[in-house]
């Protein structure tokens, strides 16, 4: 890993995702996100090398490639770890994970998914809905609320006015090679990018690898490759499907065809939000018949 600079005291530690952080001086800063399991080393490794101590976490969802290092950076470091409410709330226990990850079983999240399971935390601190500002050691950020991506998804302005976006919106390549962008509400997800814009920061960062100074254009880009998804998803539906033979179809459809039982239910996962979304704009009826429910595409 790398550590670069954004602007100002607004750094990233660059790889296959962005970790952004907040330097409170030379030697000490506020991770924004702690990367995923496989990267624990190397962040450690890399802020040792930089003789950086991090003293808090800031994070802004509960999805393993950002979160599943919370509760191990606040073991060993003592540091306190700030969550919003409704992302904290799903953290605090395996089975309270298993609502999110509902395609797994309690065991699989215990047992067979570290990256998983070691999100279990209590946080330190809250993030309230309400809250537009957010103090955390000694630092004042602002938090733009962008639900969608996750149930209570944050981004988060550094006093540099760099908006790291998380996972609300993808930039560049990450983009264009998404087969099937996820999505915990598409009609969510689809608001939350309207309020970017707004936001008028100096530098929007994203978490997937991607800068920029304008947002339009990547804002237009995602909505209409997640309208474009949806359309797609709805052509499949042509005769009475269940939600398995429309993820089967799915999967044939984006070369997503697997054997691989987590993989699968992956797959699940990122399928079922656009099916729901179809639903609730009319584009799908649904019924049931001898307790299977059936998707079938409206005329």
């Amino acid at each position: 890993m790398e550590l670069k600079q954004a602007s100002g005291n607004t750094w990233y530690l660059a790889d296959w995702q962005l970790i952004p952080l907040y330097r409170l001086d030379r030697r000490r800063s506020i991770l924004l996100d702690a990367g995923d399991l496989s990267q624990r080393k190397a962040i450690e490794t890399t802020l040792e090398r930089e003789g950086i101590t991090p003293v808090g976490i800031l994070g802004t969802h509960a999805h393993p490639d950002h979160a599943s290092n919370f509760a191990y950076f606040q073991r060993r470091y003592h540091l306190p770890v700030a969550m919003s409410f409704g992302e904290a709330g799903i953290c605090t226990s395996a089975l309270s994970l298993k609502a999110y990850f509902f395609m797994l079983s309690p065991g699989q999240i215990r047992r067979l998914r570290p990256d998983i399971s070691e999100m279990v935390i209590a946080s330190d601190c809250l993030i309230r809905p309400e809250q537009r500002e957010f103090r955390f050691c000694d630092v004042t950020f602002d938090i733009l609320h962008t639900p969608g991506h996750s149930p209570d998804h944050i981004a988060i302005r550094t006093p540099d006015d760099v908006l790291y976006l998380g996972d609300a919106l993808l930039i560049g390549t990450e983009l264009d090679g998404a087969k099937l962008p996820y999505c915990f509400s598409v009609e969510d997800y689809l608001t939350s990018m309207e309020k970017l814009p707004k936001a008028n920061a100096a530098l929007y960062l994203a978490a997937h690898r991607g800068f920029c100074r304008e947002i339009e254009r990547d804002v237009s880009k995602n909505r209409r490759v997640i309208l474009q998804k949806a359309e797609e998803v709805r052509r499949l539906i042509a005769a009475p499907m269940t939600i398995d033979q429309i993820g089967q179809a799915a999967c044939r459809q984006y070369l997503l065809c697997s054997s691989h039982l987590d993989k699968a239910a992956t797959y699940e996962r990122n399928i079922r939000p656009y099916v729901e979304y179809l639903r609730d704009t009319g584009a799908v009826n649904v019924w049931a018949d001898n307790g299977v429910i059936y998707y079938q595409a409206t005329s």
